[in-house]
């Protein structure tokens, strides 16, 4: 691991570390200080912590986050923009692959020397609170980088001091089980240290911890097991049930409004990456990702956009669902929000020039993209510039999570374990549902989180429960497949429509005609994580040694 790469001097990036609209940062010091005499006060040190947010996250949020949580899984597919990642063909020597590992790290190491900082560095002045604060939310968000890198890679390295790693590079990994142990023990910390309200608007409270501890119990209960252990399950279902109930946090009204930017932090928010807005890039702590998902520049007011990505057709056929009459029906509330379909109208969309329209033929990608400049959002996008902030979890996640600690190891429950997955059923307006299954969750959450770049980390979860069965349901996916058009019914029913090219293979569907792939994927136990970089694997030989166990030093 490039350590060098990865450790930045904080005093450094706390100028950029802030958000749109809201006191996230305090002042920041005068340029004398340096960072043996920053630590001088409480404002300082929480003013230490703001980068955690942004510049830690940058790296991995830039252009690995999609492939990473949503090509592979199968939300969107390009044949001309990273296809490896849907179609599980990747590599150790794939860019976006040392990307994601480079970034990752990125957050643990400057988690790390956030507190190693705090321990050793500061004043007298600084309040025994403050420093508390502070380490919480460094143990937060490495608890949240080592969350997203397990379920990548599976064994990874653990470390809490970054100077250990500089003394001694070559490192083994460590079990799955070690992870998520570190990983719940950043939680409960960060948990009984991050104050209940958040101390500036979008900074972590001990709800944030709180929903992340939740969602690691449910991951690590099924984890390499037959059977869901039910001790987790139990303490998921406690944790869920406090955070519904205690932490003030609702369901937004408008699922539209979750992915606006005047939303950011919004009351269904939990805990986001903070992107520092402006009229032009301000690069290590901004949102890039616009560009990439844009499909249309006419959506961004004209800035450049050059998305190759479209919907992926297994993706699309889930917004049709059986109604309690037991007829198919099909959404509109959370596909309009996630993907643009023909002819569909947004009047929050390019708001000076009457809204947009879509006059494609196919279909694009809605959710991410922030709109115009202007009336849309204050001036703040441009190119590679958008002022929305990243979800790392939010109420309706938690809500699910509690549905699925309910459903264990059962077939299927229904009564009161299943009033939260009715409610984000509510809110999409579609109709509730009276028995919940394994399959009702995986589809509802596909639909639910598609393009928040988090569905494959829920997948590989099940992968691990129950490994032939998603397996499986992997590979009857239409991975890879393309359309020519999508035609619209007045019920807004979808339908794939063939161009009738002799030199495309087509294949029958119920809904309509697809193009298939030249390769199609192959997912098995050997490429269901990702490799390790390869320049990795070269600098440290113990990334291909078996795991060790991880010296918890208590």
């Amino acid at each position: 691991m490039k350590l060098n790469k990865l450790t930045i001097p904080l005093a450094g990036l706390l100028l950029f570390s802030t958000s749109c609209g809201s006191d996230f940062l305090n002042q920041v010091p005068d340029n004398e200080y340096v960072e043996d005499n920053f630590y001088a006060s409480d404002e300082a040190v929480a003013s230490s912590t703001a980068p955690l947010y942004n510049r830690a996250w940058f790296d991995y949020n830039q252009r690995s986050i999609v492939p990473m949580g949503s090509l592979r899984a199968n939300d969107v597919y390009s044949p001309y923009n990273n296809p490896q990642f849907t179609l599980f063909t990747v590599d150790a020597l794939n860019e976006l692959v040392a990307q994601a590992w480079q970034g990752l790290f990125s957050v643990v190491t400057m988690a790390n020397a956030t507190i190693t900082n705090v321990n050793t560095k500061c004043s007298p002045e600084v309040s025994e609170s403050a420093k508390e604060r502070a380490i919480a939310e460094a143990r937060l968000m490495r608890a949240c980088a080592y969350y997203y890198a397990v379920h990548i890679w599976g064994p990874v390295i653990l470390f809490e001091n970054n100077q250990d790693v500089v003394d001694n590079p070559v490192r083994p990994r460590n079990y799955e089980e070690d992870v998520f142990e570190f990983i719940i023990r950043d939680l409960k910390f960060a948990a009984e240290h991050l104050p209940d309200s958040p101390a500036a608007t979008g900074r972590a409270t001990s709800w944030s911890a709180k929903a992340m501890l939740a969602k690691t119990y449910l991951s690590r209960s099924g984890w390499g097991k037959a059977d869901r252990d039910q001790a987790d399950l139990d303490l998921c279902k406690e944790v869920c049930l406090d955070v519904i109930k205690n932490s003030g946090s609702t369901l937004m009204e408008n699922y539209h409004d979750l992915f606006k930017y005047r939303h950011n932090n919004n009351i269904e928010s939990l805990l986001q990456m903070q992107w520092y807005c402006s009229p032009t890039s301000t690069w290590l702590v901004c949102n890039t990702l616009n560009s990439d998902l844009c499909g249309d520049s006419k959506m961004m007011g004209g800035m450049s956009s050059w998305s190759a990505y479209n919907p992926g057709a297994d993706m699309l056929m889930q917004y049709r669902y059986k109604g309690e009459n037991g007829k198919d029906k099909w959404e509109v509330v959370r596909r309009d929000a996630t993907f643009v379909t023909p002819g569909v109208h947004y009047d929050y969309i390019c708001i000076a020039e009457g809204g947009y329209t879509y006059e494609g033929t196919t279909s694009i990608i809605k959710k991410g993209v922030p709109g115009g400049p202007d009336d849309d959002n204050d001036g703040y996008v441009a190119a590679m510039n958008s002022p929305l902030n990243t979800y790392i979890v939010r109420l309706a996640d938690i809500y699910l999570t509690y549905t699925e600690a309910c459903l264990g190891n059962k077939e299927s429950i229904s009564g009161d374990e299943i009033r939260y997955f009715n409610e984000v059923r509510r809110r999409a307006q579609i109709d509730e549902v009276s028995t919940v299954t394994l399959d009702d969750l995986i589809r509802e959450r596909r639909v639910e989180f598609s393009m928040e770049y988090q569905n494959w980390y829920y997948l590989i979860d099940l992968y691990k429960w129950q490994p032939e069965r998603m397996l499986t349901y992997f590979n009857s996916q239409y991975r890879g497949y393309t359309w020519d058009k999508l035609e619209m019914g007045d019920d807004e029913s979808m339908t794939f429509v063939s161009n009738g090219d002799d030199w495309q293979t087509y294949v029958e569907t119920e809904f309509g005609p697809l193009i298939e792939p030249q390769v199609k994927a192959n997912i098995t136990a050997n490429n269901i994580f990702l490799p390790y970089p390869e320049t990795d694997v070269i600098q440290n030989p113990l990334l291909k040694a078996e795991p060790e166990h991880y010296n918890f030093n208590d």
